[in-house]
């Protein structure tokens, strides 16, 4: 299967604007979440796709790089948006950057469509080219009763939901500080449409919130 726009984001018109503007409000309120003093020295977005979210994080870091695999993708990312970075890869799993690169990275609804073992390849990925004291944020299908597609043909279009307690400990000892519904066009035929995870790299501990909409 190869990605496009299309799949991407599966409306258009009206309820493409109106899902970009939910979405991007999201992310914005958790990258100012995590900033204190001072911007983010490098952030990511891991399977950016075309770019859609990917301008978020230039306001809030010094530096952005975008990931992304599928070529026709990621030339409507450069063509549209020049200013930013995007590296193409082959395979999530071997992101082209040294290890701890960025204080913040963006996974924005990728994980769930690769099946296990796999996604435990890409899991390690993440954990390497994030900073000690920096932040993720996944975006991810988080209904465990969800699955679509061929889990042994994956390639060919796959998607399954899973918990935030299976993240969470796929991702531990790194803490999960903030969760969040996402929300998208209220008119979408699914009501739950996924969760919001924000982690911090590191090993302390303490309380989990969970932010509320609005």
């Amino acid at each position: 299967m190869e990605w496009t726009a299309r799949e991407v984001v599966d409306v258009d018109g009206p309820r493409a604007m109106l899902r970009a503007y939910l979405e991007q409000r999201d992310i914005r309120e958790f990258c100012a979440s995590v900033i204190l003093t001072a911007r983010i020295p490098a952030a990511c977005d891991i399977g950016c796709g075309f770019g859609r979210l990917t301008p978020v994080l230039t306001e809030f870091a010094e530096r952005v790089v975008g990931f992304e695999r599928e070529e026709r993708l990621l030339a409507i990312a450069q063509s549209l948006q020049p200013s930013i970075e995007f590296r193409r890869i082959d395979t999530l799993s071997r992101l082209s950057a040294d290890d701890g690169s960025f204080a913040f990275a963006l996974v924005f609804t990728v994980l769930q469509h690769i099946p296990e073992p796999e996604v435990q390849s890409v899991i390690n990925e993440l954990r390497r080219v994030v900073a000690p004291g920096g932040h993720l944020l996944l975006c991810e299908e988080t209904d465990p009763a969800l699955e679509a597609g061929d889990r042994g043909n994956a390639e060919r279009g796959y998607t399954c939901g899973r918990t935030v307690t299976t993240y969470e400990g796929w991702l531990a000892p790194w803490r999960l500080v903030a969760t969040k519904p996402r929300t998208i066009e209220p008119d979408y035929p699914r009501t739950d449409v996924g969760t919001y995870m924000l982690f911090a790299a590191t090993d302390a501990h303490g309380p989990r919130t969970n932010m509320s909409h609005g």
